[in-house]
């Protein structure tokens, strides 16, 4: 079984290949499934800008899923910014995904609704992987960054799925958490809790100017960063762009992995196929900026994983 964190350090280390205005098409396509989160997390934007709320359309999903397995995409990953446990459709697209093709479906969840029977129906519909999104090391953190009394839940679900998948081969059962090398001790805590019940749980880098500690929990360094926080510079070129597509439950190919903003959307695939969108020429002009690290002026200059 490949890591997953092989799998990620291939999407963010953008490949030589695809340095370039036109890349190839990606291996790998993010596609939301709902904008509804049941989660006020401080970090995401689903709780500090506002947006409409809503699902994806499944004729439209079945559609674009058929068209991304003929032009050879291997990986799906059905979520984005929202919450795909909220969606009761869940097992049944997974299970249309793998009959068509799609070598490896997969989910991010917070976890909180993955109860046993949530769980079942997904394994059985062939999922490849679940990972469990857990961002703070004790129950009230979790409440104070994701704005629900739900920590001690979620570790029980994630104690639950293990049990449920068992000896099966799959799904693989992962778990991420933001880390700031600068206050080691919260991400270490969080492992010691999760890594009985996962194949593998990793660290999420903080972007931005801020600490974790300071950003998140509020609390200021004693002393200057071991570890300087990056700048806007160091993130471009954004990998969204290049290898790994996000689509919107509206059917909107957007060029950010973190922000629902209309600006960012590149193209409409209910006008477009997934090939033309790809290479579309808004697209196509915000990657030539970014491959000269310039991004002033164009709509990633106030990028939110910067400068939130």
């Amino acid at each position: 079984m490949e890591k997953i964190t092989e799998r990620v350090a291939g999407t963010s280390n953008i490949p030589a290949e695809y340095l370039t205005e036109y890349p190839p098409i990606p291996k790998s396509v993010k596609i939301e499934l709902t904008s509804r989160c049941d989660l006020q997390c401080v970090f995401c934007s689903l709780t500090y800008k506002e947006r409409t709320t809503g699902d994806i359309n499944r004729d439209f999903l079945f559609r674009l899923l058929g068209e991304l397995s003929e032009i050879g995409v291997e990986e799906v990953g059905l979520f984005w910014l929202g919450e795909p446990l909220l969606v009761s459709s869940l097992p049944e697209y997974i299970a249309y995904a793998k009959k068509i093709g799609i070598k490896y479906v997969f989910i991010t969840t917070n976890g909180r609704l993955a109860t046993p029977k949530m769980i079942t129906p997904l394994i059985e519909s062939g999922i490849d992987s679940i990972k469990f999104s857990i961002n703070a090391n004790n129950r009230e953190n979790y409440l104070k960054l994701c704005g629900v009394d739900a920590f001690d839940k979620i570790i029980s679900n994630l104690k639950t799925t293990w049990e449920i998948r068992g000896n099966k081969e799959k799904p693989a059962i992962y778990a991420s958490s933001i880390f700031d090398p600068n206050n080691r001790e919260i991400f270490e805590e969080i492992h010691s809790r999760v890594k009985p019940y996962v194949d593998e749980h990793y660290p999420l880098r903080m972007y931005g100017k801020a600490t974790l500690s300071e950003q998140l929990y509020g609390v200021q360094l004693t002393s200057e960063p071991i570890i300087k926080p990056r700048s806007l510079e160091d993130m471009l070129p954004c990998w969204s762009l290049f290898t790994l597509p996000h689509i919107s439950y509206e059917g909107y190919l957007s060029a950010c992995y973190c922000d629902h903003d209309p600006r960012l959307f590149m193209a409409d695939l209910k006008k477009l196929s997934f090939k033309e969108a790809w290479h579309s020429p808004k697209l196509v002009e915000l990657r030539k900026q970014h491959l000269k690290r310039a991004v002033t002026g164009h709509v990633c200059e106030n990028c939110i994983a910067y400068k939130h």
